[in-house]
């Protein structure tokens, strides 16, 4: 053999060698996928050394994951960041006017996600939680007087019209007593007063007769009733009846006028005229509408901000709750291997075929150095 073919031998072979070291040692990354036995005896190298890792690599990968990638301040300050806010915002901005043009009623919303009757059991709610409240504040001010209950200015204005309400009561009284009912009941007062007399109001009916004594009485009752005096009269009247009655307690005024009756009366009578049916019965597009831009305005970005600060401050603990880092490990170990390898090697195909290239040009030469040491030596 002369000394170009044993140069050219001896390289082939070493980089034949390096090439197929190479390719085998990539191989047996993931190869043998389980472990082999020979007399009851695990043979070297299997399995594979990531098949033979794969534990401790999903343990590493996870601790890796949740330590140096998945941080919460690195998740945090991507929330915080000017970008995330403004795509966040723009989302929210996209819901409102999805539901500003939402043509389906509130109650047929409400329905579809499971609630039905919602109207029904609104205006039930609404009368019981009305109830209760007016019940609670009945209890709650039951030993306080009216005059502690009324606000300052509403008892100034009350009696501030005490004069006005009794030139109203004569007014009022003086138009009746000039009609003819008034005249005519008038007559039948002095009629049944007189009975009452017995013989001296037969006598007094005798000499002047009713007639008579109805057409001398109603004009002094009217002239009466238009008398300054009288008006100053029934206001000093008002004003005092006024006064006591500021220093009732609730319970006192219940106890002579059935007020809380009167107050659940009151409230019950109100509520008979409303229904909820007429809120709800309207789309909810036309509620969204009417808000939209002040909730794009003003309310949008408040709820963004305070919605990321308090995701960034749960965002550790809810990371401990998820447990990610055994989620990553679990998924990792129920990962089959094949598809793993496949996953590997279709990413870092070039690199590889570079390590198996390189390993032959290295074997070449290591070949070529020793066949220039053999034919020296």
């Amino acid at each position: 053999m002369n000394i170009f073919t044993t140069f050219l031998f001896m390289i082939v072979i070493g980089a034949v060698i390096g090439a197929a070291t190479n390719h085998l040692a990539i191989k047996m990354l993931f190869r043998p996928y389980k472990p082999y036995y020979l007399f009851g005896k695990q043979l070297p190298f299997t399995p594979g050394l990531i098949p033979k890792r794969r534990d401790e690599v999903a343990k590493q990968v996870g601790v890796l994951v949740m330590e140096h990638l998945l941080t919460p301040e690195g998740i945090q300050k991507r929330f915080e960041s000017s970008e995330a806010k403004q795509e966040i915002l723009h989302t929210v901005h996209r819901l409102i006017d999805k539901g500003a043009d939402m043509e389906i009623t509130v109650l047929s919303l409400l329905e579809r996600f499971g609630v039905s009757h919602a109207d029904v059991k609104a205006d039930e709610w609404l009368h019981h939680w009305s109830d209760r409240k007016l019940a609670s504040l009945l209890k709650k001010y039951n030993e306080q007087t009216l005059s502690e209950l009324l606000p300052l200015e509403v008892e100034n204005k009350i009696s501030s019209k005490i004069p006005d309400a009794a030139d109203y009561i004569l007014k009022r009284g003086i138009h009746y007593f000039e009609s003819e009912e008034g005249k005519a009941r008038l007559g039948n007062m002095i009629d049944d007063f007189l009975k009452e007399r017995g013989m001296l109001g037969g006598m007094v009916q005798m000499f002047l007769g009713n007639s008579s004594l109805i057409d001398r009485v109603h004009p002094e009752i009217i002239k009466f009733l238009r008398n300054a005096e009288t008006k100053k009269f029934l206001s000093d009247l008002l004003v005092q009846e006024w006064e006591k009655v500021k220093q009732f307690s609730l319970q006192e005024l219940d106890d002579k006028w059935n007020v809380k009756e009167l107050a659940y009366s009151v409230k019950k009578q109100l509520l008979s005229h409303f229904s909820t049916k007429v809120i709800l019965d309207k789309p909810v597009g036309s509620y969204v509408s009417e808000v939209a831009v002040d909730l794009k305005i003003h309310l949008a970005p408040v709820l963004v901000d305070k919605g990321i600060k308090a995701a960034s401050n749960a965002l550790e603990g809810l990371l401990a709750k998820l447990k990610f880092e055994d989620i990553i490990r679990e998924q990792i170990e129920l990962f089959p291997l094949k598809k793993m390898e496949e996953l590997v090697i279709s990413i870092s195909n070039n690199e590889l075929k570079m390590i198996t290239f390189l390993g032959g040009f290295l074997g070449g030469l290591i070949g070529a150095i020793q066949a220039i040491f053999v034919t020296l030596f």
